[in-house]
């Protein structure tokens, strides 16, 4: 017996330190490659910032409409308005909520680096969630008014179940795991490699990248699973009438892996996770009759016949 445990302690051991070996030199060749994508990110800008101080070109003023609430985000995605679960959440809150607000599309960041972030009459509110809980005194909405406080307390679970747990695992899926990343996100290889190396290093200090592959995907599946029971056959979260401010953060982390990820996690969810799936359509279809015409996918499919066109010229050659 001692015999036979030692062994077996000595495999766990080894087993250990390749997979710790393995891990390693993967961070490395991803740390190369996000130094050679911020290296040219960051040489462009300058290039741009040089060529427009040549030319004489001064700085755009942005003018910000007054009582308007102008969203800081990322540009639109390939399958969903926005490769950001919060951004994502952020926007159909708003229109959830009949708040006036403008997109501010792009890449730009908050004082924290985070995204995204809202300014009202040169007010600043940086964090989805505070921007919601701003919004909400400022406009005087409140979508949790009817919850008990049982139910305010069963929505906080629910929300730290989906942005501190299922969020960490999509993140590993898509910016590290991911052999098609790039056909998920539609992002441009260098950009992948950019955040693919700063989002695993967030996951990592917060400890969810330090789990093997399949431990990550293990556990993002029983989170679902619980997020599915937790819905139930409710139509939103806590209620068949209205939904709540949690209802918007499972919608826009959970559409991402409905409409983006190809991987296991999207699998799970279309066949074990039918609440969740019923949750997501029931919201798009609610405050989003224009998702087509915030998708990229549907702008290059009307372009389709161009591209059919010039296609056919070099066939004639």
């Amino acid at each position: 017996m001692n015999y036979l445990g030692s062994r077996s302690a000595i495999l766990s051991s080894n087993l250990k330190i390749n997979y710790l070996a393995k891990a390693n030199q993967s961070q490395t060749t991803a740390f190369f490659k996000y130094a050679l994508a911020s290296t040219l990110f960051n040489s462009f800008k300058a290039y741009s910032l040089i060529k427009n101080k040549i030319k004489g070109k001064k700085p755009v003023v942005e003018q910000i409409p007054k009582d308007t609430v102008i969203i800081y985000q990322f540009p639109r995605a390939f399958n969903t308005p926005s490769l950001s679960p919060f951004c994502l959440k952020l926007e159909t809150w708003c229109r959830a909520a009949n708040i006036n607000y403008q997109n501010k599309l792009g890449m730009n960041v908050s004082s924290r680096g985070t995204v995204p972030f809202i300014r009202l009459n040169d007010y600043v509110i940086e964090d989805s969630e505070k921007c919601i809980e701003y919004l909400s005194k400022v406009f005087k909405v409140d979508l949790n008014s009817e919850l008990s406080d049982d139910q305010k307390a069963f929505a906080r679970a629910a929300l730290a179940l989906t942005e501190e747990n299922l969020k960490w695992s999509m993140v590993m899926h898509r910016f590290w795991y991911s052999p098609i990343a790039k056909q998920e996100t539609g992002l441009p290889l260098l950009s992948i490699w950019f955040f693919g190396y700063r989002m695993f290093r967030a996951a990592w200090y917060s400890g969810a990248a330090r789990y093997t592959k399949q431990e990550i995907y293990e556990k993002g599946k029983r989170d679902l699973s619980a997020l599915d029971a937790l819905i139930g056959e409710k139509k939103f979260l806590l209620s068949d009438t209205k939904p709540c401010d949690v209802d918007f953060a499972i919608f826009g982390l959970c559409a991402q892996l409905k409409y983006n990820d190809r991987g296991p996690f999207n699998q799970h969810l279309l066949a074990n996770c039918h609440n969740i799936d019923r949750h997501i359509e029931t919201i798009k279809n609610m405050y989003w009759k224009d998702w087509d015409q915030n998708i990229l996918a549907k702008k290059l499919v009307r372009k389709k016949p161009m591209f059919k066109k010039i296609l056919s010229l070099f066939k004639k050659a």
